[in-house]
């Protein structure tokens, strides 16, 4: 049973503004959002702005398809992506938290990027009858 679904749309010249602008403010953008692991994926990219931009959508959509997380950060959506594997979200901290009462038992993701865009869209998951 579907529980949630979140949609995002970035503007990748956006994240390129902010990673090419004054280097403390963008390491503090990307301190304040983006996980060690999300940005060794992308720091080592030749499409980093786009990379990066896909991962901000996949965590608004996450967020989007809790619905209602209090006291949730940027750093409580992760995409990984395990060699041979597609993206994945992984939730932590307050998103696991109100996953967990939802009844989520799956996350769905998907990633894409073209046209000066990044978009992710989030499914979550669960058995009928769990959950809030």
């Amino acid at each position: 049973m579907i529980l949630g679904l979140g949609m995002d749309v970035v503007e990748i010249g956006r994240i390129a503004r902010i990673l090419d602008g004054p280097p403390r403010l963008a390491e503090r953008f990307l301190a304040r959002v983006f996980t060690p692991g999300e940005r060794e994926a992308c720091d080592g990219r030749r499409d980093r702005a786009a990379a990066y931009a896909a991962r901000f959508a996949a965590k608004e959509a996450g967020y989007k398809a809790l619905a209602v997380v209090p006291n949730a950060r940027w750093r409580d959506f992760e995409v990984v992506r395990p060699p041979g594997s597609a993206p994945a979200l992984v939730l932590g901290g307050a998103a696991a938290a109100a996953a967990e009462v939802r009844g989520v038992s799956r996350v769905h993701l998907t990633l894409t990027h073209d046209g000066g865009v990044a978009a992710a869209t989030v499914i979550l998951e669960g058995a009928a009858g769990e959950g809030a």
